[in-house]
């Protein structure tokens, strides 16, 4: 296999965002809406198998529609939004795509941060400017000033994704009640806990099989 990189990954509690080399994948779903654009050259999108494909820059993709992408051998850029975050409603409702399956979106321009995030990498703080400039939003969509308590136990729920998590003990991680744990963390991180778990264990798994790739 090529030394390329087959993709850089960057991960939240609430979204996923690849860039690298395009590929194909046969007819799925997932409950993350999906934006995908071509970085150089254009996608291939049909919602069925044997249905006519559709050709554009880039596409909106809702949760839980059936699609097949055709990515050829071009770059792409693939960002996945938790359907359950308050991102993910700013979102919606901002860029009128409640009513809709599928839909074409515009190609990015030639000075889009995730062009030079594809070139070199960035920052953590490059990264979530990037993803919030693409998105339309405004930077605080979602978020609030984390409480200590909260960044502890999500720390420890990063270093323990391999076992059972549960709230209680996450709750007694934070130093807080579950109840008042579960409502602050939906307030801090925009998703519930559940969620923000499931997409960390993605995220993992996304990274040790990248790693498999390129040894």
């Amino acid at each position: 296999m090529s030394a390329e990189a087959v993709f850089r990954m960057f991960l939240w509690g609430h979204r996923l965002l690849l860039l690298g080399r395009g590929f194909g994948a046969d007819l799925h779903r997932h409950h993350a809406a999906q934006l995908c654009w071509a970085l150089d050259g254009a996608l291939r999108l049909r919602p069925a198998s044997g249905s006519a494909w559709r050709e554009a820059a880039g596409f909106f993709i809702a949760p839980d529609q059936p699609h097949e992408l055709d990515a050829g051998a071009v770059h792409v850029a693939l960002l996945y939004l938790d359907a359950q975050s308050a991102e993910y409603a700013a979102y919606i409702g901002t860029s009128g795509y409640s009513n809709v399956d599928i839909a074409v979106l515009l190609a990015l321009p030639q000075t889009s941060p995730l062009r030079q995030l594809m070139a070199s990498g960035g920052t953590c703080a490059q990264v979530e400017e990037a993803a919030q400039v693409i998105l339309g939003l405004p930077a605080d969509v979602g978020s609030s000033p984390i409480d200590p308590g909260i960044a502890r136990a999500a720390r420890w729920i990063d270093g323990n994704l391999q076992g059972p998590i549960r709230i209680a003990r996450v709750a007694e991680v934070a130093g807080l009640s579950e109840s008042h744990w579960a409502h602050l963390f939906v307030k801090m991180t925009g998703v519930p806990v559940r969620r923000y778990v499931l997409w960390r264990r993605l995220g993992a798994a996304v990274a040790a099989a990248t790693r498999g790739a390129r040894a």
